[in-house]
């Protein structure tokens, strides 16, 4: 049968001897079998843990993590707070009947994105919404 076999080979593609001969190279392949003498010793498959020493490390994560949160929350309330800030300095601004001429100017000659006014609760100041330009 291996004859038939490497007949078709030789008249068969590049891919399909490389893949016969692989074969054969696996089936010369005979691994010999290892006796009590030359066998390595048996090796520990559970490397010793302390456990103390983990918890230890899992505490110090959870620790840092909690302070990494509190740093986020924050950071989060003073970008919050200054967005704040942004807008009612702008809306300070546009309110002034010069700025808001320039403004509109500006918008008709250089086709810059439009400023929607959008009334708000705190002290009747009119924070702006800057929309896409079309």
């Amino acid at each position: 049968m291996c004859e038939k076999r490497i007949r078709k080979i030789r008249r068969g593609s590049h891919l399909i001897r490389l893949r016969e001969a692989r074969r054969q190279q696996r089936l010369a392949w005979i691994p010999t079998p290892i006796t009590q003498e030359a066998a390595p010793p048996p090796r520990d498959t559970q490397p010793t843990v302390d456990k103390a020493a983990q918890s230890r490390v899992i505490l110090e994560l959870a620790c840092k993590t909690i302070a990494l949160m509190q740093k986020n929350r924050l950071i989060q309330q003073k970008i919050v707070a200054l967005q704040r800030e942004t807008s009612k300095f702008v809306a300070a601004v546009m309110s002034n009947p010069e700025n808001r001429r320039r403004y509109l100017e500006h918008v008709r000659l250089y086709g810059a994105g439009r400023i929607t006014l959008v009334p708000t609760t705190d002290a009747g100041n009119l924070p702006l919404k800057i929309e896409p330009k079309d």
